[in-house]
């Protein structure tokens, strides 16, 4: 009670320092008051600091400030886009926000709504519903007892089998041929009774065999699917003959697509580059064996695919083909200099083979297209062979693989982009249902949120380097970083207390926590990596206290504190009369902005006629992202314009574009603008 009397007496005591201060006629200065307000938050127990705006840089480094304070140094991060206003903007000059030009969103379709029926009627013509598997499909191996008739499990197996059958035959004929004579019958009747007799004989061995003919082929099929491998000769020979079809058309398609990224990835000190010529040759790739997985789940079909793509091997080629064989072959046009100063330089690669090991996982589904997905992984390091060329052209180029230790060092580079991507245990997923249903791929499905607590015992790989200054990063699969927290100083245990929000496309990959350690002069230095499987977010959605720790070469470095929650998007609830109700309204969520492509850009205000475009992302006045600069097109399309963003009130949210001219050192010209 005392405690409470003497806090309140504090506040009345700032608040009269405080009137004083502000009234013109009293004697209590603003540094008066300061003093006061200071004295009065130490003496109830608070934290507080006085500093001389005045002072130094060093007389402020020397004041009085606590080790925890004096240890944070904040990162600039790269989490989650959000439209809360922070007072700040790009300054660009935008036109009014309208919805002019815009598509109205499609409506709902009342067709599959009002289609509801009854199950048992719909699919009663066609005998079942889709289903995944077969009843007693996953049972216990069947035996004969599992076939026996009711003769069969009355009657001892001494009184029951071929012989008895056979005698049963017997006994028939003698009966039949007796009554015959008894009635009076001729000799045809006879041979009647013997055609009878002989014809149920001759059906009966036959299915017999038939049966017993079956049940040997399905086992041993079923052996050979779990231990041997299907030859694909016969793919093999469709490829022969559909690829010069097809080649031409994945050629084209493939230089329209290369040459935009390779107008985005050009560097400075080059002019442009672009595919001279692209060919994969007129022998087709080929399918050495398939092995399937039957015992795999009932909605996955499991294989393992060995395949090649050697077009220099020409064993299986007669003299005719050899002689009208064309070889992979790649000339990248590398402009060096700038505009009308610019000179080409070919850079060829030629010869190329590639074989290896995939295992493709297809995951049904019941709706229609029946294939939800499809994932594709490199079971070990595929085998890529090649010939580069990058100076001296056909004639007196040379191949750079001769150089000792660069292919070497260029295979390992290979290896080490498409290890993230599609090397076992990573898997390159296609959506085959969402590209069929027109739905993006990579679609948000909700928000990941990672409270990080902070982090225990710490080790730096390098015994020389000290206490560590440690910051983690997150990401997913190792890939680009989506935020970071601040850095402590030379603490191997820092307490971050920070939360950082990622928005997630897939369940299927990993969350990935890489801690470093900071120093300022040189590169930071990583301390390790933990990881956090994202599946398990399908069946919990709340991971409150994770200890994960930190890994570095087969080593533990220390334990992240952290909590993980995943909040889902909203989605339609199928009623039980099989209505879809769609989710319900609400003005915060998830929204991607995305600019595909502009055309007939006004290239007057280039010397060359041709711009060399970009655009800017603005989401209420702010830049939120900044595309790739392509080079010498009025018809860019850009691969890389998106941003999926957290919207908190869509009502007042405004999507802005800018699209610019790059100029180098000169500044970058405004070629229109944008706003909704």
């Amino acid at each position: 009670m005392l405690n409470g009397l003497r806090g309140h007496a504090n506040e009345l005591n700032i608040q009269a320092v405080v009137q004083a201060a502000q009234d013109p006629n009293s004697r209590v200065s603003v540094g008066d008051a300061e003093r006061t307000i200071h004295d009065e938050a130490k003496r109830g127990g608070a934290e507080a600091y006085m500093f001389d705006p005045n002072a130094s840089a060093e007389e402020k480094a020397r004041q009085n400030v606590p080790p925890e304070l004096q240890g944070l140094r904040k990162h600039q991060t790269t989490a989650i886009v959000s439209d809360q206003d922070d007072g700040h903007t790009a300054g660009y000059d935008l036109p009014p926000a309208t919805k002019e030009g815009a598509l109205p969103p499609p409506s709902r379709g009342t067709a599959a709504v009002n289609a509801a029926a009854d199950k048992e009627e719909e699919w009663g013509k066609v005998g079942w519903a889709p289903r995944f598997g077969n009843p007693g499909d996953h049972d216990e191996e069947p035996t004969m007892l599992d076939h026996q008739t009711l003769l069969e499990s009355k009657l001892d197996d001494k009184f029951f089998g071929d012989w008895y059958h056979n005698t049963g035959v017997i006994i028939f004929a003698c009966l039949s041929s007796w009554v015959v004579a008894v009635l009076g019958g001729g000799l045809g009747w006879i041979f009647i009774v013997m055609a009878v007799c002989g014809t149920y004989y001759r059906t009966s061995l036959r299915r017999v065999r038939r049966n017993f003919r079956d049940d040997i082929n399905r086992q041993m099929a079923k052996a050979r699917l779990e231990t041997d491998h299907e030859s694909l000769e016969w793919i093999n020979s469709f490829l022969v003959k559909f690829w010069p079809i097809y080649a031409p058309v994945l050629c084209k398609t493939i230089v329209q697509s290369v040459d935009q990224v390779l107008s985005t990835s050009t560097p400075a000190f080059l002019d442009s580059m672009r595919l001279k010529y692209f060919t994969l040759g007129t022998k087709p790739p080929r399918l050495e064996h398939v092995k399937t997985y039957p015992k795999a789940e009932d909605d996955v079909v499991l294989m393992d695919w060995k395949f090649s793509f050697t077009p220099n091997d020409v064993a299986d080629l007669t003299a005719r083909q050899i002689k009208n064989k064309v070889n992979p072959k790649v000339i990248l046009e590398v402009r060096l200099g700038k505009a009308m100063l610019s000179t080409g330089i070919d850079v060829i690669v030629e010869d190329m083979a590639f074989s290896g090991l995939m295992r493709v996982r297809m995951k049904l589904q019941l709706p229609f297209p029946h294939i939800e997905r499809v994932e594709i992984c490199f079971l070990g390091r595929p085998t890529i062979d090649y010939v580069c060329k990058p100076l001296g052209g056909d004639s007196f180029g040379f191949d750079i693989n001769f150089i000792p230790g660069l292919e070497g060092f260029i295979q390992e580079q290979i290896h080490a982009n498409l290890a993230p991507m599609m090397y076992d245990p990573n898997v390159f997923p296609i959506e085959i249902a969402k590209m069929l249903a027109g739905n993006p791929v990579d679609q948000a499905i909700g928000v990941l949120q990672v409270t990080f607590h902070g982090a225990q015992g710490l080790k730096n790989p390098d015994k020389f380097s000290g206490t560590p200054d440690p910051y983690a990063v997150v990401s997913i699969n190792s890939r680009e970083p989506l935020g970071r927290t601040k850095t402590i100083l030379e603490n191997a245990n820092p307490r971050w207390n920070e939360t950082v929000n990622v928005i997630l496309t897939s369940l299927k990959d990993s969350l990935t926590i890489q801690c470093y350690d900071w120093n300022e002069y040189r590169k930071d230095k990583e301390l390790g990596t933990c990881t956090f499987p994202l599946e398990q977010l399908g069946s919990q959605t709340e991971f409150e206290n994770q200890h994960l720790e930190v890994m570095a070469n087969g080593r533990a470095r220390g334990i992240v504190q952290a909590d993980i929650r995943f909040f889902p998007v909203l989605e339609g609830v199928k009623l039980a009369d099989g209505v879809l109700e769609p989710p319900p309204e609400s003005t915060t969520g998830i929204a991607k902005f995305t600019v595909e492509q502009a055309k007939d850009l006004d290239g007057s205000k280039s010397l060359i006629g041709q711009l060399n475009p970009y655009a800017v992302l603005l989401l209420n006045g702010k830049e939120i992202h900044v595309s790739k600069k392509l080079k010498h097109t009025n018809n860019p399309i850009w691969h890389d314009a998106t941003k999926e963003m957290l919207i908190t009130d869509r009502r007042k949210a405004k999507l802005g574009l800018v699209i610019k001219d790059d100029r180098d050192l000169a500044a970058d010209p405004i070629i229109g603008t944008y706003q909704i």
